[in-house]
């Protein structure tokens, strides 16, 4: 009797051991958990394919995000299909600029930010001989864009708005897609344009415009971040632990973007996930401030919106404070 209970004593402990080990199997290094014991969590990340995404795809072809548990799937969208797919967890992840997103945040839209990526990536270029040298000359001018509310016509608006320009009053803004912006601008249909890497630097590099103000090089916006970690809200309340993992493997490749530019260049652009040639994504990355942070993110948030508000481009009764706290989030296990 005594030997049948020592037997099931070391079965109930070794059943006991069993266990722990397959659990201390389902973490990965950082503590993010698996759905099961050698199993990833299979989520999907959005794109559209700019210069400043970067670090989505450095993430992906690295790695990182299966270090971090995780089996991604790389979708290509618009930003509409990526607004609804991210506030319904269709889509569990992004990259979000930051302009961009304030007013869908402000309507209640069920997305947040969880970090800081990158600085850069909005221009606003004139033609090369074009009179206009300041950002106030604008005034009176058409200025081409990509669509009202888009993140390069927000930065633009803020830049007016700095300049003494209403942007509503003061200037014509006319939405075309992006990719015809060049050809506007060269036909003078319009005075300026204003849009993101790499199409920008692009047109630059062809001789076809010279920069009127940039994100990556001009005060007050060098330093501010555009870029950022954005995760489904749906997400972000039933599996925090997920979305922890996604901006961790967001933020990796951000740092590894920062310490290997030319590489980068070379993989994404061979890779096809976005158009140009390495050595002017290498020269835009390089511009860029691929330094990811949590607290330069939540300070991004509120500088965006204090400026959005202050111009009209959220509503007057809006509070700053409990949009902030409602759409940047600060999960554990992000640092």
């Amino acid at each position: 009797m005594k030997q049948r209970w020592l037997a099931l004593a070391l079965t109930a402990i070794m059943t006991a051991g069993s266990a722990w080990a397959l659990v201390g199997c389902s973490l990965n290094k950082s503590g993010a958990p698996a759905t099961a014991p050698g199993e990833l969590k299979k989520v999907k990340i959005g794109y559209s394919g700019g210069a400043c995404e970067a670090f989505l795809f450095t993430a992906y072809e690295n790695g990182f995000f299966k270090e971090e548990g995780l089996d991604v799937e790389l979708v290509k969208t618009d930003f509409e299909t990526l607004k609804e797919s991210l506030a319904t967890n269709k889509i569990q992840g992004a990259s979000g600029m930051v302009m961009k997103w304030i007013k869908p945040f402000e309507q209640g839209i069920d997305v947040a930010f969880t970090a800081g990526i990158h600085t850069g990536c909005i221009q606003t270029l004139v033609p090369v001989n074009s009179p206009i040298s300041s950002v106030a000359d604008l005034k009176g001018k058409v200025i081409g864009n990509n669509g009202m509310g888009d993140g390069p016509m927000v930065f633009t608006a803020r830049a007016l708005a700095k300049a003494g320009v209403d942007y509503k009053k003061d200037v014509q803004w006319k939405a075309f897609p992006a990719t015809e912006l060049e050809g506007v601008l060269e036909r003078g249909e319009v005075d300026a344009i204003t849009l993101s890497d790499p199409l920008a630097q692009m047109i630059v590099e062809k001789g076809k415009a010279r920069k009127l103000v940039n994100t990556a090089d001009d005060q007050p916006y060098h330093d501010e971040y555009c870029c950022m970690s954005t995760i489904s809200g749906k997400l972000l309340k039933e599996d925090p632990a997920t979305a922890a993992a996604i901006t961790r493997g967001m933020m990796r490749g951000a740092k590894w973007v920062a310490e290997h530019p030319d590489e980068t260049a070379k993989l994404i652009v061979e890779k096809k996930y976005i158009p140009g040639n390495p050595e002017l994504v290498a020269k835009l990355l390089k511009n860029y401030n691929y330094v990811p942070s949590v607290d330069g993110g939540e300070q991004a948030v509120d500088n965006a919106a204090r400026e959005t508000k202050a111009i009209g481009l959220l509503d007057p009764l809006t509070n700053i404070d409990e949009l902030k706290k409602r759409v940047f989030i600060r999960l554990k296990g992000v640092n």
